[in-house]
């Protein structure tokens, strides 16, 4: 009996010791690809896990502990942490803003294709960085898109596919040749107060539309989201997706519900309406909202 025991004893502590070992190696291979937010990305923070608004990025941490000292304990812990980091996930899913007054979780709330959307997002999410304690508890980070399908499943039905422009069409509007055209807009929405939303609205002081649903592609909205937020402005003026000469506007106050809007000023509206080009790159979706640093 006694030296059963011992055998028992030296395959625990063998296991113990190669999972720790093995995870130690796995953790530091995950640390280094891992993406980690740059210090211009916007990012929301929660608990156990967070949004990266800049880059469509949520994460979820998940953690378990063995119940007891049998190797059958540890080889489930794995799976525990897994499970738990699936409903952190979820989570935080559901509390992303689609407008100011609607959370994903509410919007889900009545529609069960949602709901089996967002857990099939968080089984499909790659596990990021994990690791184990001294005491062989274990905590990983799981990592999955907003962009793609979870888009798609969330964005208003007002958000519809708009059809190319002709050729015949974009030659008759198209501006004077060696006109420097407008290739994308930005809003300084610095100071407001303004948290992200997947689906922002952008008005004139006079009520007047200047970015919502109707100018949008599905398309374009599924696969980068209606807009980017970063909060540096030097960032956002270097980046690709508003091309090399954008529209930049300042955000005057928030204002309009249900639905909270960014407003701006009707000097800058008149500015937009007399720019042609702007319906192609809204339809693009290329738009970045600039807020506070944090």
């Amino acid at each position: 009996m006694r030296n059963r025991n011992l055998r028992q004893n030296r395959r625990y502590l063998v296991y113990a010791g190669m999972v720790v070992v093995g995870f130690l190696v796995m953790n530091s291979f995950c640390l280094a690809g891992l993406d980690q937010p740059k210090s211009y990305h916007c990012v929301t923070q929660f608990e156990n896990g967070s949004i990266n608004w800049s880059t469509g990025n949520v994460f979820g941490i998940g953690k378990a502990s063995p119940e007891g000292k049998s190797e059958l304990s540890h080889q489930f812990v794995l799976g525990s942490a897994r499970a738990d980091a699936n409903r952190q996930i979820i989570e935080i899913l559901k509390k992303i803003k689609i407008s100011n007054t609607l959370t994903v979780g509410e919007y889900a709330s009545k529609n069960d294709v949602i709901l089996a959307g967002m857990e099939k997002t968080a089984r499909d999410a790659a596990i990021s960085k994990q690791y184990y304690t001294s005491a062989l508890s274990v905590e990983i980070m799981i990592e999955t898109s907003m962009f793609g399908g979870f888009l798609q499943l969330v964005l208003p039905e007002e958000i519809r596919q708009i059809s190319k422009i002709s050729p015949e069409i974009r030659k008759k509007n198209s501006n004077p040749v060696g006109e420097n055209l407008y290739t994308g807009l930005i809003i300084d929405a610095r100071g407001l107060g303004f948290e992200p939303v997947l689906n922002p609205l952008i008005v004139s002081e006079q009520g007047h539309d200047i970015y919502s649903s109707v100018f949008i592609s599905r398309e374009f909205a599924v696969q980068n989201g209606v807009c980017k937020y970063l909060c540096s402005m030097d960032q956002a003026l270097k980046d690709k997706r508003i091309g090399n000469h954008p529209l930049v506007f300042k955000g005057l106050r928030k204002e309009g519900k249900p639905t909270t809007a960014i407003v701006i000023s009707i000097s800058d509206y008149r500015l937009f309406e007399k720019t042609t080009e702007r319906h192609a790159f809204l339809k693009e979706c290329r738009v970045i909202i600039v807020q506070d640093d944090h």
